[in-house]
């Protein structure tokens, strides 16, 4: 079986130890890329990806990166899968919390939301206080 891979080129313009920042060539098929939701934009238009640094590269250096699709097939669902799962399960539940309200629907769907919200916040905690290098992507050579 193939095991899906993306493969970018970009500058390396920061260092912190093993992660670097880089900055990508960006192309036409950047809009319709399914793992963008790696990238940054910046401020001036460009994008930039946070990559861990397996080679030894400086700052300068035109580097590929490699980022593995189930990587990207992971991420999505923790971001978009687990959210859209939690707002219908809270809806259902707020229907029966709010079964006795003349605004059930408004009810369930804040219940649901407001879930969704908590999801979101704790995952952005999680996330924000450790880096999990082995879901971000790989500088694998230089150009």
């Amino acid at each position: 079986m193939a095991v899906e891979e993306f493969i970018e080129s970009g500058k390396v313009i920061k260092i912190d130890g093993k992660i670097v920042e880089v900055e990508l060539n960006t192309t036409d098929a950047c809009e319709e890329c399914t793992a963008k939701i790696f990238c940054k934009p910046k401020s001036d238009g460009k994008k930039t990806l946070t990559a861990v640094d397996e080679i030894g590269v400086s700052i300068g250096d035109k580097v590929k990166i490699s980022l593995a699709g189930k990587i990207v097939f992971k991420m999505s669902f923790l971001l978009y899968g687990i959210p859209l799962i939690l707002l219908v399960v809270g809806i259902f539940i707020g229907l029966r919390i709010f079964a006795d309200n003349a605004s059930i629907e408004l009810f369930s769907f804040l219940f649901g939301l407001s879930i969704m919200i908590i999801y979101y916040f704790v995952f952005y905690l999680l996330n924000k206080k450790r880096i999990n290098l082995g879901n971000m992507p790989r500088v694998v050579g230089r150009i």
